[in-house]
Parts: structure tokens; C-alpha cells; sequence
């Protein structure tokens, strides 16, 4: 048994309920909208309401992004401020080590100077060969031994001197250019990190202005859907008042005067009289499951309310031909004893409030041409006389 949400009708509104099935033939009233009208209106809602939904997937990946993208600049940016405080570091290092090399610089050739003077010292006091001066000159032997001892001294001292400067100069040179090198390196590694670090800027910064345009997007279409939707809403007022006045327009044609439609949108079942109610009867023998409205046999019967045929053909219970309708809800219309070949709808089909289903007819436990109308709700019978009544409908 199929079941669908309950349907409503009325002047106003007529419910979204999905992909529904109509008749494949239907008049409409002149200047109102058509069905094919009333479901382009709601394609176009359910389409901007589709957008809609795209786009709110659309900010939540964006906004993801947002949050990506200022985590990676934020992890950029300490990689950046880390290799800057090295490299200034590196920067202030190199700047020492090359005051220590110039300072190791004056004190080298401050050293070799003094070598350079002891070296000419020595060659001053020893300035011939010392042997020829000590056989020329023996009274003075003493006094050149002395020197010559004096200028080994000095010598020795000026070589050491020497080397020492050598040694530092070199050392500081070494220094020097290690912490050159280590400036240069880190000095491409802060280069490269700010450079990233400014990539990121602009990609978090590209994600949040995509994120507000997107909102405005948002904004935009939400306005529009208010519009589509209100439209869809008066097409769907419109087509309803056109429906009711073809339905009477088609009764009329008939001969049949069933009355209004009520503002719940329900509509007497059939023309005649009430020659058996609802409840117990003493020409029944017990309970009348329904109302039965006699009339002559062909005359039309209409669809009570707006539904899905869940069932069309003979009933073996004693309802003989019979027609139920699913309104939704758990609410359901019977129609029985109609006459073999005077049912005009199939199983599954939508069809509208005052919409003719079939003719009245005595098949079944009947006893004369009339319509056995039934209803019930979740199941159990009701009685068909007060529902309608609570809808404006009077039997």
C-alpha cells in the first residue's frame, strides 16, 4: 500500500509534494496558470534552493581553506623569523670576527715590523764575519761575543714573533670567512623564507575574500529564492482556482451540482440522496461501513479530495468494482458498486479534488444503482457524513 505525506489544497497553497503524477488530460480554466506552469515555478525554486545547497558546500570547503591557509602562514612566518634572528645573528658574528681579523691584521704586521727591525739589528751588530773580527780585533772579543749572543736572541724572538702573527692572521682569516659563508647561506634561506612567508599572505588573504564574495553570492541567491518561492506560491494559488472552476464548469456540463469546493479542498463524491448513513441499521442487519448516495446508475462519481489511486478493479469483500483513493495521512476514500467497465483511473495515478474516477453503478452486495462511500483513517472506518461536514461539506 503506498503512502505518501498528506496533500493539502486550498486557495492559497498546494503543497510540495515531489515528482506527482497527473492526468494526462486536463482542461484549464482560461487565464490561470496550467500544471506544466506550476511545475516550472517549482523547478525553478528547487533549482536556486539546489544552488543554494552547492554553494554552502562550496563556504564550508572555502572556509576550510581560510583555515588552512593562515595556519601555513603562520607556520611560515616563524620559519621566517627564525632564520632572520640566525641570520641577523650570523650578521653580527661575521661583523666580530672581521674586527678580530683586522685587529689580528695590525697586530701581524705590527709583529713583522718588529722582526724586521731585530732582523736589522742583528745584521748591524754581526755586519762581517765574526770569526776575521775576533782575530782583527782580540782585545774587543769579549765584547763581540757578547753581541753575537745578544742578536741570536733577538732573532729567535723575531721569528717567533713572526710566526705568531702569521698564525693569527690565518686564523682570523678562517673565521672570517666560514661566518662569510654561513652569512650567504642563511641569508638565501631568510630570502627563501620570506618570499614563502609572502605567498602565504596573499593565498590566505586570496581564500578570505573568496569566502566573503561567496557570502555575498549566498546573500543574493537566498533573496532571489524569496522571490521564486512567493512566485511559486501564487502560481500554485492561481492553478488551484482555475482547477476548481473547471471542475465546475465540467460538472455543470454533466448536470451534476455537487456543490463547492470547500477551502480544505474536499467536494461531495456524488449526486442523489442518502439512503443509508453510517452506523448501525436495522435494513442492514448491524453497521453500515460508509454512506451510500443512490442515484441512477452512470451518473459520474469524483474524486472526494486529491490523492494517489491505490486502487482500481474488483473487490471480492461485496464493494464489487471499486475505487480507493490514498490522500495521505493515513486517510483514505472508498467507491464501491461501481459498474463493470465505469471505472476511468489506474493504480498509482494522481488525480484532483472533483476529478471524475467513475460512474455509479450496483455490482457487488448492492440491491440498486447507487454510491457506497467509505473512508477511513489509519486503517479504521470513520464516518464519511461528519468528516465532511467538519470540511464544509454537508450530505
Amino acid at each position: 500500500m503506498r503512502r505518501r505525506g498528506k496533500l493539502f489544497i486550498g486557495a492559497v497553497v498546494l503543497a510540495l509534494a515531489g515528482a506527482l503524477i497527473v492526468p494526462a488530460t486536463v482542461a484549464y480554466a482560461a487565464d490561470y496558470p496550467s500544471w506544466q506552469d506550476v511545475e516550472n515555478a517549482r523547478a525553478s525554486e528547487q533549482a536556486k534552493q539546489q544552488q543554494i545547497a552547492n554553494l554552502q558546500a562550496l563556504l564550508e570547503q572555502l572556509r576550510a581553506e581560510v583555515e588552512r591557509t593562515k595556519a601555513d602562514l603562520a607556520a611560515k612566518a616563524l620559519k621566517w623569523q627564525q632564520l632572520n634572528t640566525l641570520y641577523e645573528a650570523k650578521v653580527a658574528e661575521a661583523a666580530q670576527l672581521r674586527q678580530q681579523a683586522e685587529s689580528a691584521e695590525a697586530v701581524a704586521l705590527e709583529s713583522e715590523r718588529r722582526a724586521g727591525q731585530w732582523a736589522a739589528q742583528v745584521v748591524r751588530i754581526g755586519g762581517s764575519d765574526p770569526t776575521l773580527s775576533l782575530f782583527a780585533a782580540s782585545d774587543k772579543a769579549d765584547d763581540l761575543l757578547s753581541a753575537i749572543g745578544v742578536s741570536s736572541r733577538i732573532s729567535a724572538q723575531a721569528n717567533t714573533l713572526y710566526e705568531e702573527a702569521i698564525q693569527q692572521r690565518n686564523t682570523a682569516q678562517g673565521l672570517t670567512d666560514q661566518a662569510t659563508v654561513m652569512e650567504e647561506e642563511l641569508g638565501v634561506l631568510e630570502q627563501q623564507a620570506a618570499v614563502a612567508m609572502q605567498e602565504a599572505q596573499a593565498a590566505s588573504e586570496a581564500a578570505t575574500a573568496a569566502v566573503v564574495e561567496q557570502q555575498e553570492n549566498q546573500a543574493r541567491l537566498q533573496q532571489q529564492l524569496i522571490t521564486l518561492t512567493e512566485n511559486r506560491a501564487a502560481t500554485e494559488a492561481d492553478y488551484q482556482v482555475g482547477e476548481q472552476k473547471r471542475i465546475e464548469a465540467e460538472l455543470a456540463k454533466l448536470g451534476v451540482d455537487l456543490g463547492a469546493i470547500s477551502s480544505s479542498g474536499w467536494i461531495r463524491p456524488a449526486g442523489g440522496f442518502v439512503s443509508a448513513w453510517f452506523g448501525y441499521s436495522d435494513s442492514y442487519g448491524g453497521t453500515h461501513s460508509g454512506v451510500d448516495l443512490a442515484q441512477a446508475c452512470w451518473n459520474p462519481i469524483v474524486a472526494a479530495h486529491e490523492g494517489v489511486v491505490e486502487f482500481a478493479g474488483w473487490n471480492s469483500g461485496g464493494y464489487g468494482y471499486l475505487t480507493i483513493i490514498d490522500h495521505g495521512g493515513g486517510l483514505e476514500t472508498y467507491y464501491g458498486h461501481q459498474p463493470s467497465g465505469g471505472i476511468e483511473v489506474s493504480v498509482g495515478q494522481y488525480v484532483q479534488v472533483g476529478q471524475k474516477i467513475g460512474y455509479v453503478g450496483t455490482t457487488g452486495n448492492s440491491t440498486g444503482c447507487h454510491l457506497h462511500f467509505e473512508m477511513r483513517a489509519n486503517g479504521q472506518r470513520i464516518d464519511p457524513a461528519a468528516f465532511l461536514a467538519a470540511q464544509g461539506i454537508y450530505l
